[in-house]
């Protein structure tokens, strides 16, 4: 006579598994994050390869490889632009640091005297806690800067780009025919339409905010125009405090550079309220119901992420979360966690 099989319960595999999949994330986390952003890449590029296939001009429609190729040629090139104009910033930086820290030290000092030393060592530590000094090193000094990880990268995109079809093929083959079952097909097409719709949205907008911020901070002459706007298009991608980080960065750069304030006025004024009017009246119009996650759960989400992984983590932390929530909506067990990630509880809303 057989032993009945004992299987544990879903519950006790979170409880079990969970600290095992946050430590391997932990340990090779620079594996992990150069396969993330080359897999973001990949979906920002598919959507717009989507969008390129249904483009007429003068009568022309690209076709499949047309589209793949000029997507191909295009996103490669913006990845060694990004990393030619970081790196080249990341020693500018350095030589400029000094000079900054010296003339932000009097500013503090000054402020100090206004505000009291516990109003300015508050606002200290709320600008340390969003971890901005990551995120700048991360995109001039780090993945962007470094050449081999910059190739690495690219190579990574450009395989995932050759094989899509060949993907999607395994996709489909490995559908569940379990209707009461998880179905991994299902899951890889809801992660990707959330995914694709979320990238799409924020890099056109994120790109309008990054233009916008690039004629204003060379027309007030700041420092390191071009860099401060790719920091711009970078931190769009962050929900909640990313418009807050584009704007801090580039103020504190014209209070450190001028000794006038009207630099600063322009900065906040100018770029902050074209920026404002992008962030509240353009994405609403472009995103719709493309996201249904909670704006708390969010805020969780990009806590964890970031000191997981540092500012990438915050990058990145919508995307996962994401990919979390549609896995866990199609899993029978788990579909308490999708109702909480989500906003209004309905989980079946990219179906």
């Amino acid at each position: 006579m057989k032993s009945a099989q004992v299987i544990a319960p879903d519950w006790f595999k979170i409880i079990v598994g969970l600290p095992f999949v946050i430590l391997l994330l932990w340990l090779g986390q620079d594996l992990f994050k150069l396969l993330a952003v080359a897999f973001l890449i990949f979906i920002l590029a598919t959507a717009f390869t989507d969008r390129l296939s249904r483009v007429s001009i003068g009568g022309h429609r690209f076709s499949g490889w047309q589209a793949h190729a000029l997507a191909l040629a295009i996103f490669i090139s913006v990845i060694w632009v990004f990393a030619a104009i970081s790196s080249t910033a990341a020693g500018e930086i350095v030589e400029a640091l000094p000079r900054y820290q010296e003339r932000l030290g009097g500013i503090a000092v000054k402020l100090e005297s206004l505000l009291g030393p516990r109003l300015v060592e508050a606002l200290h530590q709320a600008v340390d806690g969003l971890q901005v000094g990551d995120l700048v090193v991360f995109l001039a000094g780090g993945l962007v800067g470094s050449i081999a990880q910059v190739s690495l990268l690219t190579i990574y995109f450009v395989f995932l780009v050759l094989e899509r079809s060949d993907w999607q093929k395994k996709v489909a083959m490995l559908s569940s025919p379990d209707p009461h079952g998880a179905d991994f097909a299902v899951i890889v097409r809801r992660a990707a339409i959330g995914i694709k719709n979320f990238m799409w949205v924020n890099a056109v907008t994120s790109a309008m905010s990054g233009a916008v911020a690039y004629v204003v901070f060379r027309l007030i002459g700041l420092d390191f125009a071009s860099f401060l706007a790719i920091m711009i298009f970078f931190v769009g991608f962050i929900p909640n405090i990313g418009a807050f980080i584009g704007i801090l960065l580039p103020s504190f750069v014209a209070l450190a550079q001028f000794d006038s304030l009207w630099p600063l006025v322009a900065v906040i004024v100018i770029y902050g309220g074209a920026d404002q009017v992008i962030s509240n009246v353009i994405t609403p119009m472009m995103q719709g119901k493309s996201l249904n996650m909670s704006i708390f759960m969010i805020t969780v989400s990009l806590v964890f992420w970031s000191l997981l992984w540092g500012g990438l983590g915050a990058f990145l932390a919508v995307p996962l979360t994401v990919i979390v929530m549609v896995v866990a909506s199609e899993v029978p067990s788990l579909r308490w966690l999708a109702v909480l990630l989500s906003k209004d509880g309905q989980i079946d809303y990219l179906e």
